[in-house]
């Protein structure tokens, strides 16, 4: 079973992150945008997106060393990040941790615009456990990899917008998701399996960035 949406050309061009594993549990995009660290501390502030949307941001370890050697953060890069979402007043909230970053080689119009084209997609795997009809609200539960051995796995739950048809619950979707505003939409998805009984034999959401993400 697979969907699309009228608003799918949007990403066709633009190479969206993929899973290497068709039960993957994930949830990862790209943004283009300048990270502006808090007073306190360097790892905790906010993304400001090209389009003038401001995002809480915690910049992790790995990214924190990469960018105070080397980067000036009053420029935009194209970031890998690990997206979150909350209800707010206003709808569905966006914050992200920035886990990688990739500087352009080659400081150009056309450069900048081709990193452009790259960010606002994102890839997002796991169980369907919640659909609201009437307001195209998806809830999707990712299980994340615990940290240390001794820990539970540990699940996190990303709302999408978007209509998926019925019987889409309890249903391991691939999804390919757009961020507009703050609010991430859903492109296009395959539903991969059932998992009602069989959620245990997923993979865990892998916590490494992909290599090709930061120079």
């Amino acid at each position: 079973m697979t969907i699309t949406t009228d608003t799918q050309q949007l990403s066709v061009n633009n190479q969206p992150i993929t899973p290497t594993d068709s039960l993957q549990y994930r949830a990862i995009g790209r943004l283009w945008g300048r990270y502006v660290p808090s007073q306190e501390v360097i790892y905790k502030g906010q993304l400001i997106t090209v389009d003038g949307i401001i995002l809480d941001a915690i910049l992790a370890k790995r990214a924190s060393k990469i960018v105070q050697a080397q980067f000036d953060l009053s420029r935009d890069y194209l970031w890998t990040v690990y997206p979150r979402t909350l209800l707010s007043p206003n709808g569905i909230g966006l914050s992200v941790s920035l886990i990688s970053v990739r500087k352009p080689s080659e400081d150009t119009e056309s450069v900048q615009t081709e990193f452009q084209s790259l960010a606002d997609n994102f890839s997002v795997q796991g169980v369907v456990v919640y659909l609201d009809y009437e307001f195209g609200i998806v809830e999707v539960k990712i299980q994340r990899e615990p940290r240390m051995n001794l820990e539970p796995p540990k699940d996190f739950k990303l709302r999408l917008l978007g209509f998926l048809p019925p019987k889409s619950v309890k249903c391991f979707w691939n999804f390919q998701v757009r961020r507009v505003g703050t609010d991430l939409v859903i492109q296009s998805g395959e539903c991969i399996k059932y998992m009602a009984h069989e959620q245990s034999k997923t993979k865990k959401l892998s916590t490494k960035p992909p290599k090709d993400t930061h120079e």
